[in-house]
């Protein structure tokens, strides 16, 4: 036992210390300064002691600070009510504690804080609750129980104020919140302010300055708390808001010139505006203190709103004389650091980008390589009338054009040696690659080289050659390296640099169903999804489709955000499911690539087409060509997901409801990972249940919740995040799924509600692809003697080539500046690139060329944007988005250029009255929760309380109907396809 005494002594000596230095202030039993080691075998000291001596008071008067360190340190590990702390304890010491024993073990607590100063219980009901085990855990100082609901509640105080001050007029919001958790030990915590504020500062911050603590066990709490989850999402909250507050005044882009070609002449000179994102923007208004609405750019003799403006408007300047006018802003005092970004360079350089139109602006912060092409503008000595005179054209890489270059600030630069290739996480600027640490990353040469690599934090060199034009991975992983070829010294060397960044996982690119054939895809159904584990912007994804005889067809898709999901039956697909009709009906097989960015490639193999079997309802039987009639089909999943083979009419059915989907049991975890349970062999397809029958009802707590909100939240969810093995089966999933969301919305938005919702499908379409459907029935595009005609797999090619140049030429529908006059030749332009680009597909295919002249006068194109735009903003429902000023606002929401959290502010503000009139707050954590159940299901349970949020929409149809309407059109407007 004199081990047990030295470590009294040592512990004593420590709180001693303290205790001294504290000078009347709290100490804390889990300050001991023991290493792990130590602790284990104070343990195990005091496992041996209290083998023979039980733990009553008079064994330990002795060596109490041992034991109630022990104890503490079961405190500070311990997660739960109370009522299971004690048997933990008999278990790490080895030994029964009779009930007696218990209340003696707090003596020993309360000589310890006589003596030492130690912590004393709070007087809380919690601790009233649990006098003997307050003792312990008000010792644990910061124990691991309250570490995620405290980040938690910090996260959701600062997305809902701003930030919490760090003082004590943050408190009360603090514990007011705290109420809605139902933590009785994070409430309890919170009643010591002297220890709350400190460690909300350190969650915040990350400043260690004013916690008071002992220096290990501060290392150790600062390593406990990063190891928790939602610590983590407080710290990316907190970063995002940071970066943002960063960028918003440091890093804006600039205002550009453009030069604007008509058969090569100068036609005048324009200024867009820096093309801000809604965080930007916001930043922007933040730093003013104004509203941008409410101020001018004037730039010449026109001008525009400040808000456009900074949201990429063009302001068109026409023809200058001798100098370009600089923009002006009126209605504010603008800092300098706006005026740096509503200025353009002044240097009038051009980057030639051919077929006339509008040239962007070369700046002195661009990389240009040899081999470019671009133009100057000088205005001096030039008139009016011969302004077109002053342009001039260059080849960088020439002596003359390297020499303009140069007077302007621009160096050329030599090409990259080398090509890199990463996964999710690579950025190359040109002359530093980045990269997660333990991520690999790919080269390729256009020639064989030798590289020599060079860390440039160890000492450390590497030699390596890259021998042809495929990709080889580097032999790095981590650190700072200096790349450079040993071939020449006439290239500058590249940085690859190494980045600890949480989290590096890979970015999947999968085919939904797996078993999906060529003639699926020829129908349009499955689809591609690219999932990753953050959000990523403007993904370039390449599809190919290739046939075993050697036929290939490759479409290009820009997806705006990922994860994202991309169904066959998309505009864009046209072409690769008319090559599939054919294929099938040849009986081939076919090859699926896709491509996303460089980020990740797959393919797969597809299915030999089987016959495609029709059902007659006239004749009532299933038909297929080269097949002979049959009454009724089975499919046997054991030996084929798609093959149908006759069989008799049986009257067996499965039964109809949720139980097609069996999750595990009923935690989060068990929704996650629902199977879909395919139908047996022998089941008839008429047989096959869609969905429940019956609807979901509104109220929330009906016996067992039969039909009620919760169950139907639940099996929306399993619906969607099921996964299904077959053609079959991934049909059965999404139509079950359309189903249950459309009674989910009847039941928070009404009957009157989804009647109208169903009525407007195929309004609700984004702006663009409105406004083809509605040339193409104005025959502003087609069907007239200027144009040849189409069938129907060309008219659908046609819509897709017309909404890529209608997104190219018009910015976001909120931005448009409908022109004055009859003509907009613009347009016409437009129409007549999408129909040479079909014609050009229509020879190569062995047709005739097409015939095609747009010139549509009259006005005929502003009438038909100015419907398109309204169309698109749903005026149908918004009537039913109660009260007016709501709906207005919503209406008027830039959803193209908008992300999640912009749709949240804007639900925010709008829903101030219903809160002046209900008295209850719905907090943005709430509305998001029922965002990401229409958007992103998948994305709902990572918010552990997930039902809760969403029943509260359950009493607020108003509030409800707001975020449906929101979530229509975001869909709408960013391709977001759920079905």
């Amino acid at each position: 036992m004199n081990d047990l005494f030295a470590s009294e002594n040592l512990l004593a000596q420590i709180f001693s210390d303290l205790s001294r230095e504290r000078d009347g202030g709290t100490v804390y039993l889990i300050e001991h300064g023991l290493d792990r080691d130590a602790i284990e075998q104070l343990m195990y000291l005091v496992s041996q002691r209290a083998a023979l001596h039980q733990l009553t008071k008079r064994a330990w008067q002795e060596v109490a600070l041992s034991l109630c360190v022990v104890v503490t340190e079961i405190g500070y590990e311990y997660r739960g009510t109370g009522t299971d702390f004690w048997p933990l304890v008999e278990s790490a010491i080895k030994v029964d504690i009779p009930i007696p024993q218990r209340s003696e073990i707090a003596d020993l607590f309360r000589d310890c804080a006589k003596k030492f100063g130690t912590a004393r219980p709070l007087d809380d009901a919690w601790s009233a609750a649990f006098p003997y085990i307050a003792w312990p855990v008000r010792n644990a100082m910061v124990p691991r129980e309250v570490h995620g609901s405290l980040a938690r509640l910090v996260r959701e105080f600062l997305i809902q104020t701003g930030g919490p001050s760090g003082t004590n007029a943050a408190l009360p919001g603090l514990k007011e919140l705290a109420r809605g958790f139902g933590s009785r030990r994070l409430e309890s915590w919170l009643q010591d302010d002297d220890l709350v504020l400190p460690v909300i500062r350190h969650l915040v911050t990350g400043g260690t300055g004013d916690l008071g603590m002992e220096a290990g066990f501060l290392q150790r709490l600062t390593n406990d708390l990063r190891a928790e989850s939602e610590v983590k999402r407080l710290e990316r909250v907190i970063r995002a808001r940071r970066l943002a507050e960063h960028q918003g005044v440091e890093r804006l882009p600039k205002a550009t010139y453009e030069l604007l070609l008509d058969d090569a002449e100068a036609r005048g000179l324009a200024v867009r505006g820096p093309s801000l994102t809604p965080a930007e923007l916001e930043a922007v208004r933040s730093g003013v203190g104004a509203q941008l609405s409410k101020s001018t750019v004037t730039v010449g003799a026109r001008s525009t709103t400040l808000e456009r403006f900074l949201c990429g408007d063009t302001v068109f300047i026409g023809r200058p004389i001798e100098e370009v006018p600089r923009p002006q802003i009126s209605g504010i005092e603008a800092p300098a650091w706006l005026e740096r970004v509503i200025f353009p360079a002044p240097g009038l350089l051009f980057r030639d980008e051919g077929d006339d139109g509008y040239q962007t602006q070369l700046r002195p912060t661009d990389w240009v390589t040899p081999g470019i092409s671009f133009y100057e503008m000088v205005l001096e000595g030039q008139g009016l009338d011969g302004w077109g005179d002053g342009l001039y054209h260059f080849i960088s890489g020439t002596p003359e054009g390297d020499a303009v270059l140069a007077r302007h600030g621009i160096h050329v630069e030599a090409e990259p040696f080398v090509d890199f290739l990463g996964g999710l996480t690579l950025r190359h600027d040109g002359s530093t690659v980045s990269q997660a640490s333990g991520r690999p990353v790919q080269a390729r040469s256009r020639t064989p080289i030798t590289i020599f690599a060079e860390r440039l934090d160890q000492t450390e060199n590497i030699e390596f050659r890259v021998p042809d034009d495929r990709w080889h991975t580097l032999p790095m992983t981590e650190g700072i390296w200096s790349l450079s070829p040993l071939d020449t010294s006439k290239v500058a060397p590249i940085d690859l640099v190494f980045r600890d960044i949480e989290p590096p996982a890979p970015v999947n690119l999968s085919l939904q169903p797996d078993g999906i054939g060529l003639s699926e895809i020829a129908r349009g159904a499955g689809a591609l999804h690219l999932s990753t584990p953050i959000t990523l912007h403007d993904m370039d994804l390449e599809i190919t489709l290739s046939s075993s005889s050697g036929l290939s067809r490759t479409v290009r898709i820009l997806a705006p955000s990922a994860p994202v999901r991309i169904a066959f039956d998309r505009p864009e697909f046209a072409d690769i499911r008319t090559v599939a009709r054919l294929w099938t009906k040849g009986g081939m097989h076919a090859r699926l690539e896709a491509r996303a960015n460089g980020l990740d490639r797959n393919a797969w193999s597809l299915t030999a087409p089987e016959p495609e079997w029709k059902f007659d309802r006239r004749s009532a039987q299933w038909t297929a060509e080269g097949q002979e009639t049959l009454e009724a089909l089975i499919c046997d999943p054991v030996i084929s997901s798609t093959a149908f083979v006759p069989r008799a009419t049986s009257s067996a059915a499965l039964t109809s409801g949720y139980g097609l989907l069996r999750p595990a049991g009923g935690s989060d975890g068990a929704l996650r990972s629902c199977i879909l349970v395919e139908p047996e062999a022998g089941t008839l397809l008429s047989s096959i249940p869609r969905a429940i029958a019956d609807p979901v009802e509104r109220v929330t707590e009906t016996q067992g919740d039969a039909h009620g909100l919760t169950e139907g939240f639940e099996a929306y969810l399993s619906w969607s995040l099921a996964s299904a093995g077959s053609t079959v089966g991934e049909g059965l999933r999404s139509n079950a799924r359309r189903k249950l969301e459309d009674r989910l919305v009847a039941a928070l938005c009404g009957d009157l509600w989804i009647k109208r919702e169903k009525s407007c499908r195929g309004l609700g379409t984004g702006f663009h692809r409105r406004l083809v459907a509605e040339a193409m029935q104005a025959d502003l595009v087609c069907g007239t003697t200027a144009f040849s005609p189409l069938d129907d797999d060309q008219k659908h090619e046609l819509a897709g080539y017309l909404e890529e140049r209608f997104r190219r030429m018009l910015p976001a529908p909120d931005l448009v500046v409908i022109p004055d006059g009859d003509m907009w030749p613009d347009m016409d332009d437009a129409v007549l690139d999408a129909w040479e680009k079909l014609s050009e597909k229509a020879m190569s295919d062995g047709a005739a060329e097409l015939e095609f002249d747009a010139g549509n006068a009259d006005g005929s194109w502003q009438k038909l944007v100015a419907r398109a735009r309204e169309a698109a903003r749903l005026p149908e429902l918004s009537a039913l988005v109660l009260p007016a000023q709501r709906a207005e606002s919503l209406e008027r929401l830039p959803y193209e250029s908008s992300h999640l959290d912009d749709l949240i502010a804007a639900l925010v503000s709008s829903h101030l009255d219903v809160q002046s009139r209900s008295g209850r707050w719905i907090t943005p954590a709430d509305l998001r929760a029922l965002l990401h159940l229409f958007l992103a299901p998948e994305r709902v349970m990572d918010d552990p309380e997930w039902r809760g949020r969403l029943l509260r929409f359950g009493a607020d149809r108003s509030t409800a109907r707001a975020v449906r309407y929101a979530a229509l059109r975001y869909r709408a407007m960013t391709n977001v396809d759920l079905t």
